[in-house]
């Protein structure tokens, strides 16, 4: 067998992947092939990560395709069904979509669809290969050939007939929903594809199938869904895990590749358990259920209410992902996570706290929970221990501990019960890295640290770099309000750090004795201290004569001192004329014009000067919502033209900031802050 006939040919020196010349390609496709699995592992994260970095297409990868083409032709090689997927990846671009797409579509993107797409005789002759994993992979491959739509549909209903893979069957499935949501754009019938999903849910012999086609189906077609949804989608999930499903099978080898550690991972994750592919079966429907948050919500309730602990355990991190991006009545959910806390099954308890630390508010149900599991769990584990309720605080090989997230949870509602606790990891040799987040959660009743906070800044190691504990504890001493007056001195020796100039902004008048050092600090060359610095001596003093040089002087290049400036109110009047001159400046997200809006209905209270500017920005960024819903809630009536903009963010399901593609530990503080504004701003206005 002849293979890359061409291959050294090629000036791969010439050509680049995301980390410059790309010269080990020619050794990466070779490795792809290669009879260890290990190298073949290596190679394969060598192309993802660097020739097919994050999905992108550079003109290594526009050459290096022909030869994967090739490798795929060849049967019996291994790691075709690898290579399959990467070349389906590659080929995962559509033109129309374009403007919906991370990635420009240029000519390299256009060369590669292309160069994949003429292929699809070769994967229409593969979606027939002795190796199922190839088949199976195929699947991805033919949905690249959108111009071939009905053909794909007609070749992935002749395999089905004769399919005997489950895996197989499910990428079919999966291929059919993918196919149906594209049928909008005329390529093929939307009905016909609903059709099939809606009799391989009623009958296909294989409960792991039927869970596909039911996810599918309400991807695709979500109006053909089965009026008893719930009872369907119980009964065949109960019998996916009665009848269990096949795991990976430890592959024996490790190699320094994140495909490894991604592989072993799994590996770890399935090991004693009855049905692993349950998880992701169980994650996709109830993301295809979208905003039907209440059918989820029961299905997971049901869950997490059964016996069998793998339900549990896959319901609690499905369950995780609703609350934490969907609104809604997740009562029953949360106080149900929380019983698995004390759970005999190792798994459990660590997969309930971790569902649960970041939900601020909304964990309130699991209050009780949460506080027997601390009572119950030891003080100090390693990051890799699984076994009972979560420690205290978390223990890492190479940096700091941080603090446990149950203990973190119950903080984050002020609870009490997290008092005694927190204390301990503060008193501890090296506290946590991130105590003063913990202190700071738990609001007045962390004044009794004060003394011990005092303490602590005095004697911890002092880090290279940035000093996240010191930091922190500063920032939790500006939400202490009086109880802190004795630790301003402490607070005014960080300075000019950014935690000491929020922390004595926010104490206010209680950092008088700051004043002084304050003043010293406005004509710093950083305007990161200097804007700071101004709006905290003006919280401390009130005096906005002795701050509005400083921010006026840097309004043109940072929206912080527009927002400085908002604060001052009618002192900032005669002003009015250079901020409507900042509106003529780029301003992509918003936050200039919430600002400006905000300095001139608070300097003048010109709703109709404002309203223009707060609506726009609302439109352009959500997380200029809360800050804007705050000051539509100061206007009161005069804000009346917003109130549908309030309504209709009132009525979404999802949370503002929830996002595919990224995550942030305070999104559901956030959003609930920010229903809770837009409800305010209603009542101010008069209107519901």
């Amino acid at each position: 067998m002849v293979l890359f006939t061409g291959l050294d040919d090629i000036d791969w020196s010439a050509l680049e992947h995301a980390y410059g010349p790309a010269t080990e390609v020619p050794d990466l496709l070779r490795g792809l092939v290669s009879d260890d699995p290990a190298v073949r592992e290596w190679a394969l994260d060598g192309m993802h990560g660097a020739v097919h970095h994050q999905e992108s297409v550079y003109d290594s990868t526009v050459a290096a395709i022909p030869f994967l083409l090739e490798l795929v032709g060849h049967a019996g090689l291994p790691g075709r069904a690898d290579v399959v997927e990467l070349l389906a990846s590659i080929g995962d671009f559509d033109e129309e979509d374009a403007e919906d797409e991370a990635h420009e579509f240029g000519d390299v993107e256009r060369q590669a669809v292309e160069a994949v797409t003429a292929a699809f005789p070769l994967f229409l002759n593969v979606l027939g290969d002795p190796d199922p994993a190839v088949r199976r992979a195929t699947c991805g491959a033919l949905l690249v050939c959108r111009a071939e739509a009905a053909r794909v549909v007609d070749a992935l209903s002749e395999r089905l007939l004769v399919e005997t893979d489950a895996d197989v069957q499910t990428a079919i499935v999966k291929a059919f929903g993918t196919l149906g949501v594209r049928a909008s754009s005329g390529r093929l019938s939307e009905r016909y594809l609903a059709a099939r999903l809606t009799d391989l849910v009623a009958d296909h012999p294989d409960s792991t199938v039927r869970v596909a086609a039911l996810t599918e189906l309400a991807r695709c077609a979500p109006d053909a869904l089965p009026s008893d949804l719930v009872t369907v989608a119980l009964d065949v999930l109960t019998k996916v895990y009665v009848e269990g499903t096949p795991g990976p099978e430890a592959a024996g080898f490790s190699t320094p590749t994140l495909l490894g550690a991604l592989r072993e991972r799994a590996e770890q994750q399935a090991a004693g358990r009855r049905a692993p592919k349950a998880f992701p079966l169980l994650a996709g429907l109830s993301r295809a259920l979208d905003d039907r948050v209440e059918d989820r919500t029961t299905l997971l309730v049901r869950l997490l209410e059964a016996a069998d602990w793998e339900q549990r355990l896959d319901a609690v991190g499905v369950a995780r992902t609703l609350v934490e991006n969907w609104r809604g009545d997740h009562r029953d959910l949360v106080r149900l996570i929380g019983d698995q806390l004390l759970a005999p099954e190792p798994r459990l308890p660590s997969a309930a706290a971790t569902a649960l630390q970041h939900l601020h508010g909304v964990a309130e149900p699991a209050a009780d929970a949460l506080a027997r599991s601390i009572d119950a769990a030891p003080r100090e584990a390693a990051h890799t221990s699984e076994d009972g309720p979560p420690a205290w605080i978390t223990l890492w090989p190479s940096s700091l501990p941080s603090t446990g997230p149950t203990l973190r949870a119950l903080a984050a509602l002020g609870d009490p019960r997290a008092l005694a606790p927190v204390r301990w990891a503060l008193e501890r040799p090296e506290p946590p890295s991130d105590i003063g987040h913990v202190v700071r959660a738990l609001g007045p009743s962390a004044a009794e640290f004060v003394p011990l906070i005092r303490t602590r800044l005095r004697d911890l190691p002092v880090p290279e770099g940035h000093d996240s504990r010191r930091s922190g504890l500063i920032t939790a001493l500006g939400g202490l309000g009086k109880a802190a007056v004795p630790a301003v001195p402490d607070i005014v020796e960080r300075l000019p750090d950014f935690s000491a100039l929020h922390a004595l902004g926010a104490l206010g008048p209680h950092a008088a004795e700051a004043a002084p050092a304050l003043r010293a600090l406005l004509d710093h060359d950083e305007s990161s201290v200097a804007i700071p610095a101004a709006m905290a001596l003006w919280r401390v003093e009130g005096d906005a004569d002795r701050v509005l040089s400083v921010l006026l002087r840097h309004i043109d290049d940072r929206v912080e001192a527009v927002e400085a400036i908002a604060e001052l109110g009618q002192a900032a009047a005669a002003h009015v004329p250079a901020l409507r001159a900042l509106l003529h400046k780029p301003d992509p997200n918003g936050w200039l014009r919430l600002h400006v809006a905000e300095a001139l209905w608070r300097a003048t209270g010109d709703a109709d000067a404002a309203l223009p500017l707060l609506t726009s920005a609302w439109a352009d960024n959500v997380y200029v919502r809360p800050p804007a819903a705050r000051c539509l809630a100061d206007m009161g009536p005069a804000a009346e033209p917003a109130a549908p903009l309030l309504r209709e963010e009132l009525a979404r399901r999802r949370r503002h900031g929830s996002q595919d593609d990224r995550w942030s530990s305070d999104l559901v503080r956030a959003d609930e802050e920010l229903v809770r504004v837009c409800k305010d701003a209603l009542a101010a206005i008069g209107t519901r």
